[in-house]
């Protein structure tokens, strides 16, 4: 089963609208990142704050959309792998998968020394 897929599509979710949440109040994460770096901002004018929000909003919103995209992918091909495992194999398939079997056994099998 695609456990590993489906966990990641639904970090990939929450992660999208944490950065979504970020894009709609840019003002109070710029804060929040620049104490988180231990830059102390005191020297940028109301103007350069401005910009910087509006450039992590933009980024944000752009983030937002590839990791929706991102989730909703991942989200498809679990669907659509948990179908394919569940279906009913056709007769070539199965005479396949039973080919591979008997060559596995083979090459488990002890190897006997005879002389």
């Amino acid at each position: 089963m695609p456990i590993g897929l489906a966990i990641a599509s639904i970090l990939a979710l929450f992660i999208s609208f944490w950065t979504l949440n970020i894009a709609r109040d840019p003002s109070v994460w710029r804060l929040w990142w620049m104490d988180l770096l231990g830059v102390l901002d005191v020297d940028s004018n109301r103007e350069q704050r401005r910009s910087q929000e509006r450039q992590m909003s933009f980024i944000c919103y752009l983030l937002f959309m590839l990791l929706l995209a991102t989730s909703l992918s991942g989200a498809f091909w679990t669907v659509d792998r948990v179908r394919e495992a569940k279906r009913d194999k056709t007769r070539f398939e199965r005479a396949v998968d039973s080919s591979n079997r008997e060559f596995e056994k083979m090459k488990n099998k002890p190897q006997s020394i005879k002389r």
